[in-house]
């Protein structure tokens, strides 16, 4: 099965990459999201989007699509043009949006994200900001909204414009019936805006990359190219993971090399303010960012089952892997044998949780509180809990 996967997401990467390379028009709707998609997710641009925007013109903005595509663009817009992207859009508000026929933008979901995109980026008034709240939030409402990717969208809008209304929550997204040029959208909207009304990335690209196994999938547009790529390439990077490592030696692996990751962090270039470590709340951000480079499911702040009268919060929990990891930093006052309660305590409290496997400790000693890492190690992993646990007392000798 491996064998299969490889060879279709190098398919998958080949297609992209041709497509691509071809000619473009930089923006449109559909490259101006794809640069968005590039940009959000760390992926590598393509050669057409180093080169400058095409000319526009105050006319031409007065067009959905056109105010779209340099919505999404607007990093890389200059003066004249964020000045005639604003009078555009003045434009559009003295137009009749939701029209009896509901041939509106309004159910285009990448003109919606894109003139949302622009608003926020161009800095427009709060005025603008309400407007296109309300017009979307009356689009879900009145029924102008007839696709889940475009009630998506809107809902994904709204929450940019940071409106109070509630119009947009609750949508429900089937993906086993949604076209493949939907799923793709819908991965794009995941990687861009990190919804909670969406399963994670990783979900997301099992289900494309099952799309792909059954047949090619044919690309249309710079936004699909761009996604199918991202996807392949995680895909690819998971599958390396998986072959070369158990995920919880791997997991145990990063831990013992938080350290130098902590002290890198405090070494930052062009005399950036050092990012320091304080507290334990630090040691928890820091770890939650390493282990999203790794896995696509990682869930923080979890609640626990009851244990001892007492219920609580676990720092991490993957899902797929069914682990949790724990993150201690000792501190004055809080040494050794404090730490080592704590930690035993956790040990039972996740082994009353019939999804969790395995449970890994990670104690950030910068200072050296724990005068004995191996006994403490050896004392937690042996506690005999039903779970398999590791400990990691970091540094060691660094």
């Amino acid at each position: 099965m491996m064998e299969i996967v490889t060879s279709a997401t190098a398919q998958m990467l080949l297609a992209s990459s041709r497509f691509l390379s071809a000619s473009q028009t930089w923006p449109d709707p559909a490259t101006g999201f794809a640069f968005l998609t590039c940009t959000l997710s760390g992926t590598d641009l393509p050669a057409f989007m180093s080169e400058p925007l095409r000319q526009t013109s105050a006319l031409s903005l007065r067009r959905t699509p056109e105010l779209a595509a340099y919505g999404f663009a607007a990093s890389r817009c200059d003066e004249r043009t964020r000045s005639e992207w604003g009078d555009g859009l003045a434009h559009l508000r003295g137009r009749e949006i939701l029209t009896a026929d509901r041939q509106s933008f309004v159910s285009s979901p990448l003109e919606v994200l894109g003139i949302a995109s622009g608003i926020v980026a161009f800095g427009c008034p709060q005025d603008d900001r309400a407007w296109y709240a309300e017009t979307l939030g009356r689009a879900i409402l009145e029924g102008h909204l007839s696709g889940v990717v475009s009630r998506l969208a809107a809902s994904v809008a709204l929450e940019q414009m940071k409106s109070g209304s509630g119009a947009a929550a609750g949508v429900q997204i089937e993906l086993a019936a949604l076209r493949t040029p939907d799923i793709i959208t819908v991965i794009a909207i995941q990687l861009c805006y990190q919804t909670d009304a969406l399963p994670p990335v990783g979900i997301l690209a099992e289900t494309l990359l099952r799309r792909c196994l059954d047949s090619p999938v044919p690309i249309n547009d710079a936004l699909e190219a761009v996604v199918l790529s991202v996807v392949a390439r995680r895909i690819a990077e998971r599958a390396a993971v998986t072959e070369t490592a158990d995920p919880v030696e791997f997991i145990v692996n990063l831990c013992r090399r938080f350290p130098l990751f902590a002290r890198q962090m405090q070494s930052r270039q062009r005399s950036r303010v050092p990012m320091t470590v304080e507290d334990e709340y630090d040691v928890q951000d820091m770890l939650h960012a390493i282990l999203r480079l790794s896995f696509d499911d990682v869930r923080s702040e979890e609640h626990t089952p009851s244990y001892a009268s007492n219920s609580s919060r676990l720092d991490f929990y993957l899902p797929p892997q069914r682990i949790v990891v724990e993150a201690k930093m000792t501190r004055k006052g809080l040494g050794q044998r404090k730490v080592v309660d704590e930690l035993l305590i956790d040990v039972g409290r996740y082994g009353s949780m019939p999804k969790v496997d395995t449970l890994i400790c990670v104690i950030y000693d910068p200072l050296g509180e724990c005068r004995n890492p191996a006994a403490i190690e050896n004392d937690i992993e042996n506690s005999g809990s039903r779970l398999k646990v590791r400990v990691v007392v970091c540094p060691r000798g660094m």
